[in-house]
């Protein structure tokens, strides 16, 4: 889609939204979509800034312009080996970032 279908769809296209719309479509509805593992998690600037409180990319690569790309291979490697895929951490990261980083329930 990010490559072929890039005309198709051009308000879904890049790093964030269109990874984020698949999620929409995986979390919420009962379509049944395959290689979930490709979904990135959108990487947004609550993202981002989860990602780098625990402590998965460096302070050099939050201030870096390839920020988003490393902290989609980041949170590939992280989960590398498990059962999880990245995009299965969206919601919680978003919604703890959006908090400011609490830590009660």
């Amino acid at each position: 889609m990010q490559v072929e279908k890039k005309k198709d769809f051009p308000y879904l296209s890049g790093k964030k939204l269109c990874n984020y719309w698949l999620y929409v479509m995986y979390q919420y509805t009962n379509l049944s979509l395959i290689n979930t593992d490709k979904i990135y998690i959108a990487t947004d600037r609550h993202i981002i800034r989860a990602t780098h409180r625990l402590g998965l990319i460096t302070d050099e690569e939050l201030e870096s312009s390839k920020v988003q790309d490393y902290v989609i291979e980041a949170w590939i490697d992280a989960l590398s080996d498990t059962e999880y895929v990245p995009i299965d951490f969206q919601a919680a990261l978003w919604l703890w970032a959006r908090s400011g980083f609490k830590e009660e329930l």
